[in-house]
């Protein structure tokens, strides 16, 4: 598998004269892509995908939710639509699934939720009434402090899937993933995962008829 790395930011540096604070809070806010593919295959040999139309997958260690639809949140419609104007471009054909597809496109974020807690010691000193520090050492431990942080961090996921050559025992193999986020930490959602979208396919040229 190879694999290629890319970072999108949000909003350009000419702008920085305008908005100082809010650029600066965007110029923060930034996509990674990252995609792989299987170099062994053919992209040129397929000729037809299968994918939801409105639902992307949920993958969360914070919710039993397992999708995401429209009806839920604006966003799976949007990203949807601009995978498949990108396979559409490539020269793929978008085919129901009950039509024996070559691929089949898997789209879904995954949620990585975690708490974490830190504790400290501070050391004070307090001098007695007869010269003497406290404890004869002149200092003492007193309460740890307990300090409690989250993250939350997400990632957008678009895979392609080879359904010509499924394996006797029902396996299927991933030809290409685009790993691209964090979604959690984005300022517009939907712009930044389309062009995020945009960004895996030009640095993945060898898909395409």
């Amino acid at each position: 598998m190879k694999k290629y790395l890319v970072i999108i930011a949000c909003v350009a540096l000419v702008t920085w004269s305008c908005k100082p604070e809010d650029d600066a809070q965007r110029l923060l806010d930034q996509f990674v892509v990252s995609t792989t593919y299987d170099n062994t295959a053919h992209f040129g040999g397929y000729a037809t995908y299968s994918m939801s139309t409105d639902t992307i997958g949920f993958i969360s260690n914070k919710s039993n939710d397992t999708i995401k639809t429209q009806r839920d949140i604006d966003y799976p419609r949007p990203v949807l639509q601009k995978v498949e104007q990108n396979l559409n471009e490539k020269g793929y054909t978008r085919v129901a699934k009950n039509q024996n597809p070559d691929l089949r496109i898997n789209v879904y974020v995954i949620n990585d939720f975690n708490i974490y807690q830190s504790v400290s010691y501070n050391n004070y000193y307090y001098p007695s009434y007869y010269g003497y520090g406290y404890g004869y050492g002149g200092g003492y431990y007193g309460y740890p402090n307990v300090s409690t942080y989250s993250t939350n961090t997400g990632s957008l996921v678009v895979e392609i899937l080879d359904l010509r050559n499924i394996t006797p025992d029902n396996k299927v193999k991933v030809l290409w993933s685009a790993y691209m986020g964090d979604v959690y930490s984005s300022i517009n959602l939907v712009q930044q995962s389309q062009d995020a979208i945009d960004q895996a396919f030009i640095q993945s040229p060898y898909i395409g008829k």
